[in-house]
């Protein structure tokens, strides 16, 4: 059984800001949408193709940018 500790928000965003882009990527994909089995909506997939044609045209905010 693991052991909950609780942590500072702004203490998991610094470790979070911390980690290597492929390490955060990992990580959000496992929460954000391996954990969200549903079909995409018309309005999701919509956004996605608009976010896909923004980062083919290179119109991309890096990570480093947003630490």
């Amino acid at each position: 059984m693991a052991k909950t500790i609780p942590i500072p928000e702004n203490s998991i965003i610094e470790i979070l800001k911390a980690l290597p882009q492929d390490t955060l990527m990992d990580i959000l994909s496992k929460v954000l949408i391996q954990s969200d089995a549903s079909p995409l909506s018309d309005e999701e997939r919509a956004s996605y193709k608009k976010a896909m044609k923004e980062y083919e045209k290179g119109e991309v905010v890096s990570w480093e940018d947003l630490k």
